[in-house]
């Protein structure tokens, strides 16, 4: 059974992609550990060494830190955008093999041996595997890939 779809690479796309991938990424949460020790040794250069332009910075590495987490979606997305792929049709292919997709850029191709996971979250899928994740969108899904899907995760 093979099941073919295309898409295009666009903005509400690139965002729905961040928005369903998010809460299973290693980035969901801030890295407080790591701001506390920023600011730890900030504190102890001013006040202790009285290295003070060593100590601002690393409390200004600890707040851009804290700016990159709070703008980390606009982020993601312009950097999507400006890429080369940006605006171009994907073509996906879902068969016994696995996924394979491609662009005029780039192209993938995941078996269903190298699928660690399958997620189905409540505007897509995505697929985990050695590599990092993969979003497919149901929106470019018919009702029978997916459930095609769900059949060939379930073994």
């Amino acid at each position: 059974m093979q099941f073919n779809t295309s898409y295009t690479l666009d903005k509400p796309y690139f965002y729905e992609c961040f928005d369903e991938s998010l809460p299973y990424s290693a980035q969901a949460k801030p890295k407080y550990a790591f701001l506390v020790l920023l600011i730890s040794l900030g504190f102890i250069s001013i006040y202790a060494l009285e290295q003070h332009y060593l100590g601002n910075f690393m409390i200004m590495a600890a707040v851009v830190e804290c700016v990159a987490f709070y703008y980390r979606r606009p982020w993601w997305v312009t950097r999507q955008m400006l890429s080369r792929a940006s605006g171009s049709k994907a073509k996906l292919t879902i068969d016994e093999a696995g996924f394979s997709s491609e662009n005029p850029h780039k192209s993938y191709q995941i078996t269903w041996q190298q699928i660690d996971d399958v997620i189905f979250t409540p505007r897509g899928i995505l697929l985990k595997h050695k590599k990092g994740m993969q979003y497919i969108s149901n929106s470019v899904l018919s009702d029978e890939a997916i459930d095609y899907i769900k059949k060939r995760a379930a073994k």
